[in-house]
């Protein structure tokens, strides 16, 4: 016995259960697109918007390539395209089906006419209006299957993307003035990081601020440190770029960094001719003093990891012996520190540091010895001062030092400044302390602080890039958002109207007309002949369809041949009734 299926189920699968499957589920995906756009839209400070203007990045799947997104609004399009034919035919062939309900019957020449396989040029001898609509919507779907790839962009999104370490490379610290063997030959940042830099690569500056406004560094006074860091890299030839052109932002590193703290000296001190264990210097440039005068400037590693540095007025040459006055002599203490850094990122790289580039997490309580050995402990027994003998180091970088201190633009602070980059970069210059991005679970120094939302990002895994960033997110088009948001609503809307509609009664189904053919139902005239050759359109007085105006469900809406006692087909008592018409 056959299973009686619901009324509700039967009337789905008489309207087309893929049709309504298909305009429904296109119109969601395309709701789904346009929302997801506007729902990534972000205020000017957050993360996550987009530039230009316009534009907005998707709120999920927004790290998926433009061709996925174009695929799933294409398929969107694709269903709502056999939708909307399925529709078109479902309204055409319930409006047919009420013509035929009225006493003047369907003109059946112009109901075949306005076929879509009717010989006509456009269609002015059926139904004009059902014609303009059918070339309304093919048109539309044309335009759409062109126009959505559009609605697809890559924009410029304002992020923050944790990066693998492998792809920060650090350089190695030379005592050299030009790094050989880079891929652009460019002078060490011992060099030329000068104090008051914004570009400088791998020292940044303390300054002593002055009194008075601007309020800028005081260049007649030494600097109060300087923190030394990795001289990082992000830019290769042997991958992938990391970087577009277009990516503009910061990169934030956790490091180990050694720092230079400075104090003043106490006490009265006296230069003599005879330098001692002091490396001695005279400048060419007389603006170490007010009123201006050339000043001779030593300093000297008092123990490991303490350097000290003075200076004071150049003596008059008639004098064979001397003992002149210091006027000023500063201690600088070497300590380790944990940091985030923040590097600018520019030009597919990462080189450059802003003057606010530290965020310090931790300090070393130990001496400088064993804050080494809490980085390194794979070095054992050996004692730092044994691999760190910086006075060997001295003669590879005095002439270049030398250079700087003695060039006739140089100030108090960059001269000074220059002695203790010297210093650091031989330390770093063993490789013992690499400026690699540690673990996230080696503490070398203890707890850290956790930095304020001001400073940083919290719970950041590092490395970390916070920038723009370019051909790395995708979205689409506010614009086309909201006329995705629009059409999918209205897909849907003509869906639940098709199933509010029902089925009609007559449809376009070559085999219900064959049926009908063969009953009172339908009327022809002898004109009937002039469509043999199937390249023809119909004449007009061809005939009337007549249908019954019998309604309720379904089952009731459906024609159905009545069966004669003797088994033959035969037309319902109403239909004979009625009578034939148009002969």
């Amino acid at each position: 016995m056959a299973l009686i299926q619901p009324p509700q189920v039967r009337r789905l699968q008489m309207l087309g259960t893929l049709s309504l499957l298909a305009i429904v589920i296109g119109g969601s995906v395309l709701i789904f697109v346009g929302a997801n756009a506007l729902s990534g839209r972000k205020e000017k400070d957050e993360l996550g918007r987009a530039r230009p203007p316009g534009q907005a990045r998707f709120s999920v799947g927004h790290e998926w390539s433009i061709q996925t997104w174009i695929a799933i609004v294409g398929v969107a399009f694709a269903l709502l395209s056999y939708g909307f034919t399925e529709a078109y035919v479902h309204l055409f062939d319930t409006w047919a089906s009420r013509q035929a309900q009225h006493s003047n019957g369907l003109d059946y020449a112009r109901y075949l006419n306005s076929q879509p396989r009717a010989p006509v040029v456009y269609g002015l001898r059926g139904f004009p209006l059902f014609i303009t609509l059918r070339y309304f919507l093919l048109i539309m779907s044309i335009i759409a299957s062109v126009g959505y790839k559009f609605a697809i962009v890559s924009p410029d999104a304002w992020i923050k993307e944790n990066f693998h370490p492998r792809l920060i490379e650090f350089i190695k610290s030379e005592l050299s003035a030009v790094k050989n063997g880079s891929i652009v030959s460019e002078p060490e940042p011992w060099i030329n990081d000068f104090p008051l830099y914004d570009i400088n690569r791998a020292f940044i500056h303390f300054n002593q601020v002055a009194q008075e406004p601007p309020y800028a560094a005081n260049m007649s006074l030494p600097p109060n440190g300087l923190a030394m860091v990795g001289h990082a890299n992000c830019f290769s030839t042997s991958r992938a770029d990391q970087f577009y052109p277009g990516d503009v932002g910061t990169l934030h590193t956790r490091e180990v960094v050694l720092v230079a703290n400075g104090s003043v000296g106490k006490g009265d001190f006296y230069m003599t001719e005879d330098p001692g264990d002091w490396h001695r210097m005279e400048t060419t440039s007389t603006n170490w003093f007010d009123p201006p005068r050339r000043a001779l400037v030593e300093y000297r590693l008092a123990e490991f990891g303490s350097l000290q540095i003075q200076w004071a007025k150049k003596p008059n040459k008639s004098s064979e012996s001397w003992r002149i006055p210091v006027e000023h002599r500063s201690l600088y203490k070497m300590e380790l520190a944990t940091a985030e850094v923040r590097r600018y990122v520019r030009d597919q790289n990462c080189r450059f540091l802003p003057q606010a580039a530290l965020s310090f997490l931790s300090f070393s309580n130990d001496t400088f010895e064993k804050s080494i050995t809490a980085v390194m402990p794979s070095w054992g027994n050996i004692t730092a001062t044994e691999r760190f003998n910086i006075s060997d180091l001295m003669p590879q970088y005095g002439v270049w030092l030398d250079a700087l201190v003695k060039s006739p633009d140089t100030t108090l602070l960059s001269g000074v400044s220059a002695i203790i980059r010297a210093v650091m970069v031989s330390i770093k210059t063993t490789k013992l302390l690499d400026s690699e991005n540690l673990k996230a679970d080696f503490l070398p120094f203890g707890e850290e602080r956790v930095l304020a939302p001001a400073e940083s990002f919290r719970d950041a895994k590092y490395p970390f890039y916070v920038g723009w960033r370019e051909n790395k997110n995708t979205g689409s088009h506010i614009g086309a958002a909201i006329v995705f948001i629009i059409l999918g609503c209205f897909s849907i809307m003509v869906g639940i109207y098709r199933i509010w509609l029902g089925p009609p009664a007559l449809t376009s189904w070559m085999g219900q007309h064959v049926f009908l053919a063969g009953t009172e139902k339908m009327a022809l005239s002898n004109k009937v002949t002039g469509l043999a050759s199937g390249y023809t359109v119909a004449e007009s007085d061809l005939g009337k369809l007549r249908l019954s105006t019998r309604k309720g469900g379904e089952e009731d809406a459906m024609l159905k041949p009545s069966v004669s006692s003797d088994g033959q087909q035969s037309d319902s008592e109403e239909t004979k009734n009625k009578g034939r018409t148009g002969q």
